[in-house]
């Protein structure tokens, strides 16, 4: 009697071991499904952004087109909202026997560096006051509005935000001022002042 009691406790120990395994495999593989879960989620998360990224500027130049605005094609299949132009190449369109075209030159920088040196002929409205002052001064109707600051990071940000305003004539010049092979005026007596901007310009939907 006693041995049989004894066999019956070894198949229960056995019996609970082998469900304490299972319990514990079973929670493995809950965790690694959750894993998997989490980071399908993240891909998918990503993937949403890029896909945003990608369709926002199609968006864009589809509403300005319906307004009657010419977009570039280049622009449409390379799912940008603004050019990019060398120095060399935007200083060609400056010079009056080369070029009829209408050009706006935009200086995005602070008065002081502004006053130190500029591209003749440049109209200042500093990053931080093109919200407020680009439908008074800006000419939508230039055939091209070419936009710089001192190395090209708060130009970048005042294309984005024009771009996404009704304009679509807009061209950064490459690495700013520093990029520029053109005549300059202004009190060049010095190098040129460089100032990284903290200031953004508030960039919503299209109107």
């Amino acid at each position: 009697m006693e041995s049989l009691e004894f066999i019956v406790g070894i198949i229960g120990l056995c019996l609970a071991s082998m469900a304490l395994w299972t319990v514990r495999r079973l929670h493995q593989e809950l965790l690694r499904l959750k894993r998997e879960q989490y980071n399908l989620e993240r891909k998918v998360g990503a993937l949403s952004g890029k896909m945003e990224s990608i369709i926002e500027p199609l968006r864009i130049q589809t509403a300005l087109l319906a307004r009657g605005q010419r977009v570039s094609d280049t622009l449409i299949r390379n799912g940008l909202l603004y050019h990019e132009i060398s120095g060399v190449e935007a200083a060609q369109w400056l010079v009056p026997s080369s070029s009829s075209l209408n050009v706006f030159v935009l200086d995005v920088r602070t008065k002081a560096e502004y006053a130190k040196q500029r591209i003749p002929g440049a109209k200042l409205i500093p990053v931080e006051d093109l919200e407020m002052r680009y439908q008074t001064e800006l000419p939508i109707e230039s055939d091209k509005i070419l936009v710089y600051c001192a190395g090209g990071d708060r130009s970048r940000l005042a294309c984005d935000f024009l771009s996404r305003h009704n304009y679509s004539n807009i061209y950064l010049l490459k690495n700013g001022l520093q990029g520029w092979t053109g005549p300059l005026e202004g009190d060049s007596s010095g190098p040129l002042i460089q100032i990284a901007s903290k200031s953004r310009v508030s960039s919503p939907s299209v109107e």
